[in-house]
């Protein structure tokens, strides 16, 4: 039996669903927030939405870079440069003093966000074989229908409790981790 027949260790079907899940999670867990940004920043809703629009934005153009990089650099490097700068952006995006900040860190959050998607299924690809590939990524990619079903109601549970910057700590430490 070949290493790209082999079942995949569990261990790393848990990285790779939650290095997937950080794109999404961080997308939505700041949507039942955007009424009351509104409120903190004196801002419109709609230019709170940025903070959503611009972050898919982000997403959509860091996946086209993200995958020739790591083809270049290695999966590693790239990854971990990613979740870096989502983990950092995350955390900076609390110390906001205006929308247009929180818009950039958003922005800037999106592009490492998307590593884990990207680098994921490349992960996949390169540890097996054209089948079981397949299905691999088949179960990983459960995630991103789960992920934006739960992240606005821990959004909206953190905002409520503890104010809406709980939601970037909490992307901020689930990226880093």
């Amino acid at each position: 039996e070949s290493s790209a027949d082999r079942p995949a260790p569990l261990r790393l079907i848990v990285l790779l669903m939650a290095m997937s899940a950080i794109g999404p999670v961080s997308l939505n867990i700041l949507v039942p927030a955007t009424p009351g940004l509104a409120v903190i920043f004196d801002t419109k809703v709609e230019t709170v939405q940025l903070t959503l629009s611009l972050y898919l934005l982000g997403l959509a153009v860091s996946q086209l870079m993200l995958g020739p990089l790591s083809d270049r650099f290695g999966r590693k490097p790239v990854l971990l440069a990613g979740l870096l700068i989502t983990a950092v952006a995350s955390l900076a995006a609390i110390y906001s003093t205006s929308i247009v900040t929180l818009i950039v860190w958003r922005s800037l959050q999106a592009l490492g966000a998307s590593s884990g998607l990207v680098i994921g299924r490349a992960i996949i690809r390169d540890l097996y074989s054209r089948d079981r590939a397949a299905s691999m990524i088949g179960l990983v990619t459960t995630v991103m229908v789960l992920a934006p079903m739960a992240a606005p109601l821990i959004g909206g549970i953190l905002d409520t409790a503890v104010g809406w910057e709980s939601t970037f700590i909490l992307t901020g430490v689930f990226a880093g981790a």
